[in-house]
């Protein structure tokens, strides 16, 4: 991450960013650090004895709120598993756990009963009216979550999802279904990152090639080795945002967004966003920033 760029972007921030993280045991993401106070963060885990530890050790921009999401509201059963960050709302998957040795830490130790309730009325309950980004990491649970926050949803920018594109819990949503419905409020697919693949064991003759990017960056490709793809990180943005979206945007909604696209390195997308918001001199200073020649594409009109 480029620190000047950064600093650059967060002086046109006009006020702070409420961030979302559920699924927040050990600590909400660690890359929400870098605005330091230009963020306002919650994190959810169900587990209070978790909150009430992390809060301890937390600066004041950081709350932790002991409590399950789903899409409605009412107790759960929570699958405790062996690993305690890998516990569902679903249950694990006995064959997975029995055959993939990766997987041997969401088997299931026992269960207990947690009191859920949807994102959007424990927002309203905390007087936060607006969420620029939202993070999940439940374990098959996120689209149930998602639909419990529609408002938050609304004026989100970004999403960051742990997305599951073979099951690993019972019944879970997998990432067709994520995707579809996040398209359909609004959202595009911009990145997907630490692909997993499980194994049952390690064959070295097994291998095959993975294409990361191409023109006019660097080509680059990566070596797969054994194993089916289970899941992945998913970053989704608005897709008024990249190109082929919104000819201008606002200072007030395309700068929160340059600021946090900046923060994950979609430094691509961030000078796209103030692209479309015509300051010129804005622009400029984060492409000196970042090292690159001026800009020679044309500049939105500014809003």
């Amino acid at each position: 991450m480029s620190q000047a760029a950064l600093d650059t972007l967060l002086s046109a921030l006009t006020g702070p960013l409420t961030l979302v993280d559920v699924g927040a045991r050990w600590g909400v993401h660690d890359r929400w650090a870098a605005l330091g106070d230009h963020a306002r963060i919650i994190g959810f885990d169900p587990d209070p004895e978790e909150c009430e530890r992390l809060a301890a050790a937390s600066p004041a921009n950081v709350r932790y709120v002991p409590l399950g999401l789903a899409e409605t509201e009412g107790p759960r059963t929570l699958y405790v598993t062996k690993q305690p960050a890998c516990s569902s709302l679903y249950e694990p998957i006995p064959a997975l756990v029995a055959h993939c040795p990766a997987l041997a830490e969401v088997m299931t130790t026992h269960t207990v009963e947690i009191p859920c309730r949807p994102l959007d009325g424990v927002l309203r309950d905390l007087d936060v009216a607006q969420v620029s980004a939202l993070k999940l990491d439940t374990q098959g649970s996120e689209l149930d979550i998602l639909k419990g926050g529609i408002e938050a949803l609304s004026h989100c920018a970004l999403i960051d999802a742990e997305v599951e594109f073979n099951p690993i819990y019972s019944g879970q949503n997998l990432f067709c279904d994520v995707d579809r419905f996040l398209r359909d409020q609004g959202f595009v697919l911009w990145r997907l990152e630490t692909m997993a693949h499980y194994p049952l064991e390690d064959v070295p003759a097994a291998h095959a090639q993975m294409l990361l990017h191409a023109d006019p960056a660097p080509r680059a490709v990566t070596q797969v080795s054994n194993g089916q793809l289970f899941w992945a990180q998913a970053q989704y943005v608005r897709a008024s945002f990249p190109r082929t979206g919104a000819e201008s945007m606002t200072r007030e909604e395309a700068i929160p967004a340059a600021v946090l696209a900046g923060v994950y390195g979609f430094w691509d997308l961030a000078l796209e966003l103030v692209r479309k918001t015509g300051d010129a001199m804005l622009l400029a200073a984060l492409r000196q920033d970042l090292a690159l020649a001026p800009a020679a594409e044309p500049i939105a009109a500014g809003l």
